[in-house]
């Protein structure tokens, strides 16, 4: 079946990931200050031991955003330069569905980490 998108929609979830993205590298910056508070506070040695987890996961993550908001955005460079009503059995934008595909990825380990964080400082916060 061929299906056809307006490259308006395409931009608009582009645009949405892009900010999920920036609204992610904020949390975590977050989250990391949160850690900080508690590795000062001179908790116990599993506590820190924890604390270093997070600050290591909350790190990859950082870095997972950073890289994906860059392909985000090469993304979107590519559906600049494509015709204005794009064919998705031979668009040039073959990076979208894999991009789509990494978001979701992204999404969900995001989620996962932030339950986990959430827990952890519910308990020692």
């Amino acid at each position: 079946m061929d299906t056809s998108t307006q490259p308006t929609d395409l931009h608009e979830q582009i645009n949405s990931w892009k900010e999920e993205v920036r609204e992610v590298k904020e949390e975590v910056t977050l989250m990391r200050e949160r850690l900080e508070q508690i590795a000062l506070s001179k908790a116990p040695r599993e506590v820190m031991t924890r604390v270093e987890h997070f600050e290591n996961r909350i790190l990859r993550q950082r870095e997972v955003a950073d890289e994906m908001f860059h392909d985000i955005k090469q993304c979107a460079k590519k559906l600049t330069d494509a015709p204005s009503f794009v064919d998705h059995d031979d668009r040039p934008v073959e990076d979208y569905t894999s991009m789509n595909g990494r978001m979701e990825t992204f999404q969900k380990l995001y989620t996962e980490l932030k339950s986990e964080f959430n827990q952890f400082m519910s308990a020692h916060g």
